[in-house]
Protein backbone atom coordinates (compact mmCIF):
# COMPACT_ATOMS: atom_id res chain seq x y z
CA UNK A 1 0.00 0.00 0.00
CA UNK A 2 1.42 3.34 -0.94
CA UNK A 3 1.69 6.57 0.92
CA UNK A 4 -1.56 7.96 -0.72
CA UNK A 5 -3.76 5.43 -0.68
CA UNK A 6 -3.13 5.20 3.51
CA UNK A 7 -3.59 9.28 2.97
CA UNK A 8 -6.90 8.65 2.18
CA UNK A 9 -8.27 5.54 4.57
CA UNK A 10 -7.17 8.20 6.98
CA UNK A 11 -8.42 11.31 5.60
CA UNK A 12 -11.55 9.47 5.41
CA UNK A 13 -11.72 8.60 8.78
CA UNK A 14 -10.81 11.73 10.36
CA UNK A 15 -13.56 13.37 7.88
CA UNK A 16 -16.17 10.50 9.17
CA UNK A 17 -14.92 11.21 13.06
CA UNK A 18 -15.67 14.96 12.47
CA UNK A 19 -19.03 14.20 10.41
CA UNK A 20 -20.46 11.91 13.11
CA UNK A 21 -19.48 14.52 15.83
CA UNK A 22 -21.37 17.31 13.66
CA UNK A 23 -24.30 14.75 13.19
CA UNK A 24 -24.84 13.72 16.88
CA UNK A 25 -24.62 17.21 18.20
CA UNK A 26 -27.01 18.75 15.42
CA UNK A 27 -29.14 16.05 13.66
CA UNK A 28 -29.30 13.36 15.79
CA UNK A 29 -33.08 14.71 17.36
CA UNK A 30 -34.01 15.62 14.12
CA UNK A 31 -33.95 12.10 12.63
CA UNK A 32 -35.17 9.40 14.74
CA UNK A 33 -35.50 6.05 13.13
CA UNK A 34 -39.01 3.92 13.47
CA UNK A 35 -39.62 0.57 13.93
CA UNK A 36 -41.75 -1.42 12.15
CA UNK A 37 -44.30 -2.85 14.81
CA UNK A 38 -44.08 -6.78 12.69
CA UNK A 39 -40.44 -7.24 13.21
CA UNK A 40 -38.77 -9.03 16.07
CA UNK A 41 -40.26 -7.62 19.44
CA UNK A 42 -36.78 -7.11 20.55
CA UNK A 43 -36.53 -4.16 18.13
CA UNK A 44 -39.15 -1.56 19.54
CA UNK A 45 -36.22 -0.66 22.14
CA UNK A 46 -34.65 0.72 18.18
CA UNK A 47 -38.11 3.10 18.29
CA UNK A 48 -36.10 6.84 18.20
CA UNK A 49 -32.21 5.81 17.17
CA UNK A 50 -30.92 8.34 14.83
CA UNK A 51 -31.10 7.21 11.18
CA UNK A 52 -29.02 8.25 8.47
CA UNK A 53 -25.88 7.50 9.59
CA UNK A 54 -25.25 6.93 5.55
CA UNK A 55 -24.61 10.73 5.03
CA UNK A 56 -21.57 10.90 7.10
CA UNK A 57 -20.10 7.83 5.14
CA UNK A 58 -21.27 9.39 2.17
CA UNK A 59 -19.88 12.76 2.74
CA UNK A 60 -16.95 11.93 4.33
CA UNK A 61 -15.86 9.30 1.20
CA UNK A 62 -17.04 11.77 -1.41
CA UNK A 63 -14.84 14.69 -0.28
CA UNK A 64 -11.70 12.52 0.57
CA UNK A 65 -11.74 11.20 -3.40
CA UNK A 66 -12.52 14.54 -4.76
CA UNK A 67 -9.59 16.33 -3.11
CA UNK A 68 -7.26 13.29 -2.93
CA UNK A 69 -7.89 10.94 -6.40
CA UNK A 70 -10.14 12.81 -9.14
CA UNK A 71 -10.31 10.34 -11.69
CA UNK A 72 -12.71 9.93 -14.21
CA UNK A 73 -13.30 7.06 -12.84
CA UNK A 74 -13.54 7.62 -9.66
CA UNK A 75 -16.41 10.51 -10.12
CA UNK A 76 -18.26 7.85 -12.57
CA UNK A 77 -18.53 5.39 -9.64
CA UNK A 78 -19.07 8.65 -7.11
CA UNK A 79 -22.04 9.31 -9.62
CA UNK A 80 -23.63 5.78 -8.95
CA UNK A 81 -23.37 5.73 -5.37
CA UNK A 82 -24.93 9.54 -5.22
CA UNK A 83 -27.66 8.01 -7.42
CA UNK A 84 -28.49 5.69 -4.61
CA UNK A 85 -27.65 7.62 -2.18
CA UNK A 86 -30.77 9.68 -2.98
CA UNK A 87 -33.30 7.09 -3.44
CA UNK A 88 -32.63 5.98 0.01
CA UNK A 89 -32.59 9.45 1.67
CA UNK A 90 -35.81 10.67 0.19
CA UNK A 91 -36.79 7.27 1.76
CA UNK A 92 -35.65 7.61 4.81
CA UNK A 93 -36.91 11.53 5.04
CA UNK A 94 -39.89 10.53 3.58
CA UNK A 95 -40.08 8.25 6.53
CA UNK A 96 -38.79 10.50 9.27
CA UNK A 97 -41.69 13.10 7.79
CA UNK A 98 -44.23 10.39 7.95
CA UNK A 99 -43.60 8.68 11.06
CA UNK A 100 -43.55 5.12 8.89
CA UNK A 101 -40.79 2.30 8.57
CA UNK A 102 -42.14 2.60 4.61
CA UNK A 103 -43.00 5.56 3.79
CA UNK A 104 -42.02 5.15 -0.17
CA UNK A 105 -43.54 1.98 -1.95
CA UNK A 106 -41.17 -0.47 -3.23
CA UNK A 107 -42.04 -0.13 -6.63
CA UNK A 108 -40.75 3.69 -7.14
CA UNK A 109 -37.83 2.70 -5.31
CA UNK A 110 -37.48 -0.43 -7.65
CA UNK A 111 -37.80 2.38 -10.77
CA UNK A 112 -35.50 4.90 -9.72
CA UNK A 113 -33.19 2.50 -9.00
CA UNK A 114 -33.42 0.63 -12.75
CA UNK A 115 -33.07 4.05 -13.84
CA UNK A 116 -30.32 5.08 -12.39
CA UNK A 117 -28.42 1.89 -13.01
CA UNK A 118 -29.19 1.60 -16.32
CA UNK A 119 -28.06 5.83 -17.28
CA UNK A 120 -25.30 4.51 -15.50
CA UNK A 121 -24.33 1.65 -17.54
CA UNK A 122 -24.93 3.70 -20.50
CA UNK A 123 -22.35 5.73 -19.60
CA UNK A 124 -20.01 3.42 -19.19
CA UNK A 125 -20.21 1.42 -22.01
CA UNK A 126 -20.96 4.22 -24.27
CA UNK A 127 -16.98 5.85 -22.93
CA UNK A 128 -15.33 2.91 -21.77
CA UNK A 129 -15.08 4.06 -18.71
CA UNK A 130 -13.26 1.14 -16.94
CA UNK A 131 -11.73 -0.47 -20.12
CA UNK A 132 -13.03 -3.66 -18.95
CA UNK A 133 -11.12 -7.12 -19.66
CA UNK A 134 -13.24 -9.27 -17.35
CA UNK A 135 -16.32 -10.89 -17.13
CA UNK A 136 -19.86 -10.94 -15.83
CA UNK A 137 -19.46 -14.41 -14.02
CA UNK A 138 -18.12 -17.01 -17.00
CA UNK A 139 -19.05 -14.80 -19.64
CA UNK A 140 -20.22 -11.52 -21.39
CA UNK A 141 -24.06 -11.91 -23.51
CA UNK A 142 -23.43 -10.92 -27.04
CA UNK A 143 -26.58 -8.83 -27.24
CA UNK A 144 -26.35 -5.54 -25.28
CA UNK A 145 -29.94 -5.95 -24.00
CA UNK A 146 -29.04 -8.55 -22.43
CA UNK A 147 -25.30 -7.55 -20.92
CA UNK A 148 -27.43 -4.44 -19.24
CA UNK A 149 -30.68 -6.46 -17.83
CA UNK A 150 -27.89 -8.91 -16.23
CA UNK A 151 -25.54 -5.69 -14.73
CA UNK A 152 -28.86 -3.96 -14.29
CA UNK A 153 -30.01 -7.08 -12.07
CA UNK A 154 -27.01 -7.29 -10.68
CA UNK A 155 -26.65 -3.44 -8.77
CA UNK A 156 -29.92 -3.46 -8.08
CA UNK A 157 -29.93 -6.88 -6.35
CA UNK A 158 -26.82 -5.96 -4.34
CA UNK A 159 -27.85 -2.71 -3.72
CA UNK A 160 -31.15 -4.34 -1.83
CA UNK A 161 -29.35 -6.94 -0.48
CA UNK A 162 -27.46 -4.48 1.73
CA UNK A 163 -30.36 -2.89 2.11
CA UNK A 164 -32.25 -5.92 3.87
CA UNK A 165 -29.15 -6.75 5.60
CA UNK A 166 -29.23 -3.92 7.40
CA UNK A 167 -31.34 -4.87 10.21
CA UNK A 168 -29.26 -6.05 12.86
CA UNK A 169 -26.58 -3.69 14.97
CA UNK A 170 -23.53 -3.87 13.23
CA UNK A 171 -24.60 -6.45 10.52
CA UNK A 172 -24.07 -4.67 7.21
CA UNK A 173 -21.35 -2.74 8.11
CA UNK A 174 -19.49 -5.45 9.18
CA UNK A 175 -20.09 -7.77 6.60
CA UNK A 176 -19.05 -4.70 3.81
CA UNK A 177 -15.92 -4.09 5.81
CA UNK A 178 -14.68 -7.66 5.46
CA UNK A 179 -15.93 -7.82 1.77
CA UNK A 180 -13.95 -4.39 0.59
CA UNK A 181 -10.85 -5.78 2.69
CA UNK A 182 -11.01 -8.70 0.61
CA UNK A 183 -11.13 -6.55 -2.34
CA UNK A 184 -8.12 -4.79 -1.32
CA UNK A 185 -6.21 -7.84 -0.78
CA UNK A 186 -7.06 -9.10 -4.35
CA UNK A 187 -7.77 -6.37 -6.82
CA UNK A 188 -4.20 -4.22 -8.07
CA UNK A 189 -6.53 -1.36 -9.44
CA UNK A 190 -5.81 1.78 -8.10
CA UNK A 191 -9.49 2.96 -8.82
CA UNK A 192 -10.89 0.34 -7.03
CA UNK A 193 -8.90 -0.20 -4.19
CA UNK A 194 -8.72 3.84 -3.30
CA UNK A 195 -12.82 4.02 -3.26
CA UNK A 196 -12.15 0.74 -1.20
CA UNK A 197 -10.14 2.44 1.34
CA UNK A 198 -12.22 5.33 1.54
CA UNK A 199 -15.27 3.66 2.26
CA UNK A 200 -13.57 1.65 4.63
CA UNK A 201 -11.99 4.43 6.39
CA UNK A 202 -15.54 6.56 6.61
CA UNK A 203 -17.14 2.53 8.04
CA UNK A 204 -14.20 1.79 10.55
CA UNK A 205 -16.01 5.43 12.34
CA UNK A 206 -19.54 4.07 12.01
CA UNK A 207 -19.06 0.94 13.03
CA UNK A 208 -17.73 2.27 16.58
CA UNK A 209 -21.35 3.93 16.71
CA UNK A 210 -23.12 0.92 14.93
CA UNK A 211 -21.98 -1.87 17.48
CA UNK A 212 -25.24 -3.27 19.57
CA UNK A 213 -26.78 -1.60 20.76
CA UNK A 214 -26.36 1.07 17.98
CA UNK A 215 -26.29 4.56 19.17
CA UNK A 216 -27.06 5.43 15.31
CA UNK A 217 -28.19 3.67 12.13
CA UNK A 218 -27.23 3.99 8.44
CA UNK A 219 -30.25 4.56 7.17
CA UNK A 220 -31.18 3.92 3.23
CA UNK A 221 -29.18 6.45 2.26
CA UNK A 222 -26.12 4.29 4.11
CA UNK A 223 -27.21 1.15 2.68
CA UNK A 224 -28.09 1.53 -0.98
CA UNK A 225 -25.13 3.93 -1.68
CA UNK A 226 -23.01 1.26 -0.31
CA UNK A 227 -24.33 -1.11 -1.83
CA UNK A 228 -24.37 0.26 -5.30
CA UNK A 229 -20.68 1.15 -4.44
CA UNK A 230 -20.08 -2.64 -4.27
CA UNK A 231 -21.64 -3.57 -7.54
CA UNK A 232 -20.20 -0.42 -8.73
CA UNK A 233 -16.44 -2.02 -7.50
CA UNK A 234 -17.15 -5.62 -9.16
CA UNK A 235 -18.21 -4.24 -12.63
CA UNK A 236 -15.16 -1.68 -12.36
CA UNK A 237 -13.00 -4.32 -11.77
CA UNK A 238 -14.59 -6.70 -14.22
CA UNK A 239 -15.12 -9.24 -11.86
CA UNK A 240 -18.80 -9.50 -10.55
CA UNK A 241 -18.01 -12.99 -9.72
CA UNK A 242 -16.13 -11.90 -7.11
CA UNK A 243 -18.93 -9.66 -5.58
CA UNK A 244 -21.48 -12.46 -5.96
CA UNK A 245 -19.38 -14.62 -3.75
CA UNK A 246 -18.20 -12.31 -1.39
CA UNK A 247 -21.23 -10.98 -0.43
CA UNK A 248 -23.03 -14.49 -0.26
CA UNK A 249 -24.83 -12.95 2.58
CA UNK A 250 -26.62 -10.22 0.76
CA UNK A 251 -27.64 -12.92 -1.66
CA UNK A 252 -29.02 -15.42 1.20
CA UNK A 253 -30.84 -11.82 2.42
CA UNK A 254 -32.30 -11.03 -1.20
CA UNK A 255 -33.75 -14.96 -1.94
CA UNK A 256 -35.30 -15.44 2.00
CA UNK A 257 -37.09 -12.41 0.96
CA UNK A 258 -38.25 -13.45 -2.37
CA UNK A 259 -38.73 -17.26 -1.18
CA UNK A 260 -40.94 -16.16 1.88
CA UNK A 261 -43.03 -13.85 0.01
CA UNK A 262 -43.62 -15.96 -3.20
CA UNK A 263 -44.43 -19.02 -0.84
CA UNK A 264 -46.76 -17.10 1.09
CA UNK A 265 -48.86 -15.93 -2.17
CA UNK A 266 -49.08 -19.09 -3.35
CA UNK A 267 -49.89 -21.59 -0.19
CA UNK A 268 -50.88 -18.07 2.60
CA UNK A 269 -47.92 -20.40 4.82
CA UNK A 270 -44.33 -19.06 5.71
CA UNK A 271 -40.85 -20.98 5.00
CA UNK A 272 -39.31 -18.96 7.18
CA UNK A 273 -40.33 -17.77 10.88
CA UNK A 274 -39.32 -13.91 9.21
CA UNK A 275 -37.37 -12.20 5.99
CA UNK A 276 -35.29 -11.11 5.92
CA UNK A 277 -33.16 -14.25 7.07
CA UNK A 278 -31.40 -12.56 9.95
CA UNK A 279 -34.59 -11.71 11.51
CA UNK A 280 -35.22 -15.82 11.35
CA UNK A 281 -32.25 -16.91 13.04
CA UNK A 282 -33.48 -14.06 15.96
CA UNK A 283 -36.39 -15.59 16.56
CA UNK A 284 -34.37 -19.03 16.28
CA UNK A 285 -32.72 -17.88 19.41
CA UNK A 286 -29.70 -16.21 18.20
CA UNK A 287 -28.65 -12.54 19.75
CA UNK A 288 -27.56 -9.65 17.39
CA UNK A 289 -24.54 -9.78 18.22
CA UNK A 290 -24.31 -14.11 17.06
CA UNK A 291 -25.69 -12.91 14.04
CA UNK A 292 -22.84 -11.05 13.33
CA UNK A 293 -20.19 -13.09 13.61
CA UNK A 294 -21.71 -15.76 12.13
CA UNK A 295 -22.60 -14.27 9.33
CA UNK A 296 -19.10 -12.58 9.51
CA UNK A 297 -17.00 -15.91 9.59
CA UNK A 298 -19.69 -17.03 6.52
CA UNK A 299 -18.56 -13.65 4.99
CA UNK A 300 -14.76 -14.87 5.37
CA UNK A 301 -15.10 -18.53 4.05
CA UNK A 302 -16.53 -17.09 1.02
CA UNK A 303 -13.26 -14.52 0.85
CA UNK A 304 -11.02 -17.80 1.00
CA UNK A 305 -13.33 -19.32 -1.61
CA UNK A 306 -12.82 -16.09 -3.89
CA UNK A 307 -8.82 -15.69 -3.22
CA UNK A 308 -8.54 -19.25 -4.30
CA UNK A 309 -11.06 -18.32 -7.50
CA UNK A 310 -9.13 -15.43 -8.28
CA UNK A 311 -5.86 -17.22 -8.52
CA UNK A 312 -7.39 -19.99 -10.70
CA UNK A 313 -9.26 -17.62 -13.10
CA UNK A 314 -5.58 -15.08 -12.62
Amino acid sequence: MDSRSLAIFYLSLILSILGFRVYFKYFRSLLPKHVRDYGPKTHLAKEGTPTMGGMVILLSTLLTLLIMYPTREIIVLLGLITGYAIVGGIDDYSGIKKRSSQPLKGRYKFIAECIISLFWLWIVRRYNIFEIKGNFLLFYPNSLFWLYLLETVFIVGIANGVNFTDGIDGLAGTIISILLLFIILLIKNPNVNVLSLALLGSLSVFLFYNVHPAKLIMGDVGSLSLGASIAGLGIAMGKEWLVLILGVIFILENLSVMIQVSYYKLTGRRIFKMSPLHHHFELSGWSEPQVVTRFSLLTLLAGILGVYINGFKG
